[in-house]
């Protein structure tokens, strides 16, 4: 049974078009990976002391393999502790088109509690949902888990997206982890590495915003991390109709729709603002088809069993969503689909505070975000996360408790 599908049996509002269900899914051309800027020149690392303690330091992803060559002016972002107390490395992946050195407070809080943190720059650009839209329509619903897959794994699992292996996130940490450890061996990067070479999920743990989310809820999926954290989204989403026809309503507004958070868009723009005169289709987000299985186990790119097959744990799993984005309106069905806990169970993290029960792991937000920032980029950018009156970010104390909770054997 897929997540979020409102059964087709209710009448339809007054008023609504009745024709029959027109091909929602098309074929279209494959999308490359935008290449952004080139390598840049210079030092492979450089580095700094944080005022609170600790440094910090830029790594150019090129000196860790020359065959990395897209995204050259996005750095990886390193930060460590004074002393390091957590066995665990904090990896972080950010947004579309988002930097690492954007993710730094992030960083802050993972080093106050102890970790080694790496926000890790990979090819973000363009967003899933370009590699995956079409003019003409949508394509196949497998196209975003296809795509992640390839994103992290670098493996050839769809012809609609073109990149090169050594391009993914899984060689690009691997490279880095395996150039740390050449530079600094007495920090002990290796011991996040397996002896094949692969990453030790085991003792890593991942987070993610918006795209980045997505990529760690899939890595989580697949692998036992020692715990992921979402913020904003944990995939992206898609119609309900395209997942399962029996749903599918056109409209020519919004008001013809059984919900109050639909929207009446054409199939080729599931965001539309306006609903054009031709009218379109009730479109109600749910979380992407891939959030629905378990861990990859024959290599395919396509999750296995159920979501009760993920690898990693529910108790393990952690979540932050403005009330005010758009993805208010599915990533909550996800979360509960994995066993985190129902919408209802979020935390309002404005007006309860620290310490949060043990088993807390669903938190939310209405703060305003800065000028010329949206309640989505204020999930992840730290120029757009709203500030408490010390000047740490607002969500500071829940980032906290899910780098610190317990999470179980």
């Amino acid at each position: 049974m897929l997540l979020g599908v409102v059964a087709g049996c209710e009448s339809d509002p007054v008023g609504a078009p009745t024709h029959e269900v027109p091909k929602l899914i098309v074929e279209c051309a494959a999308v490359d990976v935008e290449p952004g800027a080139a390598p840049v020149a210079g030092d492979c690392a450089t580095s700094q002391q944080l005022p609170g303690g600790g440094v910090m330091a830029l790594v150019r992803a090129n000196c860790t393999d020359p065959n990395i060559t897209m995204m050259g002016d996005k750095p990886h972002l390193i930060m460590l502790p004074e002393t390091v107390t957590r066995d665990v490395l904090w990896l972080h992946l950010v947004g579309t088109s988002g930097t690492p050195t954007n993710a730094k407070n992030l960083g802050q809080a993972a080093i106050s509690q102890g970790y080694r943190y790496i926000a890790l720059a990979y090819t973000n650009e363009p967003s899933v949902g370009t590699r995956c839209r079409c003019l003409e329509g949508l394509r196949d619903p497998t196209c975003e888990g296809l795509v992640r897959g390839e994103v992290i794994y670098g493996r050839d699992f769809t012809p609609t997206f073109n990149m090169e292996p050594d391009e993914a996130i899984l060689p690009r940490l691997t490279a880095l982890l395996t150039w740390l450890q050449a530079q600094q061996p007495q920090r002990g990067w290796g011991a996040f590495l397996a002896q094949d070479g692969a990453p030790r999920w085991a003792k890593i743990a991942v987070s993610g915003f918006s795209q980045g989310g997505g990529m760690a809820a899939m890595i989580a999926r697949d692998h036992a991390v020692d715990r992921a954290v979402y913020f904003s989204v944990a995939s992206g989403a898609t119609p309900e109709a395209a997942l399962d026809p029996s749903v599918y309503r056109a409209c020519t507004d919004a008001s013809q729709c059984l919900n109050e958070t639909s929207a009446c868009c054409p199939a080729a723009d599931l965001q539309c603002e306006v609903t054009p005169a031709g009218g379109g289709l009730c479109v109600d987000p749910v979380p992407a088809e891939w959030t629905h299985y378990g861990r990859d186990i024959d290599g395919d790119g396509r999750g296995d069993g159920g979501v009760e097959d993920r690898a990693t744990a529910a108790s393990r799993q952690f979540a932050f969503v403005h009330r005010d984005e758009d993805a208010w309106r599915y990533a909550p069905i996800a979360f509960d689909a994995w066993g985190m806990g129902a919408r209802e169970d979020f935390i309002d993290a404005d007006s309860v505070g620290a310490p949060f029960d043990a088993d807390a792991r669903l938190f939310s937000t209405g703060l305003t975000p800065p000028t010329g920032c949206s309640e989505h980029q204020a999930m992840g950018s730290d120029a757009c996360q709203p500030r408490r009156a010390d000047g740490r970010p607002a969500l500071w104390d829940p980032w906290i408790h899910a780098m610190t909770a317990d999470v179980g054997p």
